[in-house]
């Protein structure tokens, strides 16, 4: 099953792996955002979920000890009981997929239809498509709606509008 640790913000890829080293499938999805510094677009690196860690585990005594004393771990999200908030079989197959296998998501390519609207011609947004509640063409951003343990969260992926020569 997937759950959600909160970890210490700016930490996450130290919890990721401090996780695989003892055997645990552990996430951060990232990617290359783009950004407008000294008014030129760069790419910088950047956390998806900042303070979250999805990770894949047999909930109990022993993993929940492990994954406690890891530094930077805060706690399970949802913890109510006995046992945290798990991922649903759909958004962890979400956050894999916004894992890019482990190395930062590339902006999705986008090209501006005659009618004004944006039409996807590769990358990880296509697989969001109908999920996606707004493009900021100036931004470069698009904001895509999604579902972590059942709670509606908002997540911004980066496009790049390419033109048709």
């Amino acid at each position: 099953m997937w759950y959600v640790l909160q970890v210490d913000t700016g930490q996450e890829q130290d919890v990721q792996q401090a996780l695989r080293g003892m055997g645990m499938i552990a996430l951060v999805p990232r990617e290359n955002r783009a950004v407008r510094k000294g008014g030129a677009w760069t790419h910088k690196e950047y956390t998806l979920f900042p303070g979250y860690v999805f990770v894949s585990l047999d909930y109990n005594a022993d993993n929940y000890y492990k994954v406690r004393d890891v530094p930077h771990v805060q706690r399970f999200l949802g913890t109510s009981g006995l046992s945290p908030s798990r991922l649903t079989y759909l958004e962890a197959e979400w956050i894999k997929v916004l894992s890019g296998g482990g190395k930062p998501l590339e902006p999705t390519r986008v090209r501006r239809q005659p009618d004004g609207s944006l039409k996807i011609v590769g990358g990880v947004l296509g697989n969001f498509a109908s999920r996606a509640i707004q493009y900021d063409s100036h931004a470069r951003r698009a904001k895509v709606e999604l579902t972590i343990c059942g709670e509606p969260k908002t997540v911004q992926l980066s496009v790049e509008l390419v033109n048709d020569s």
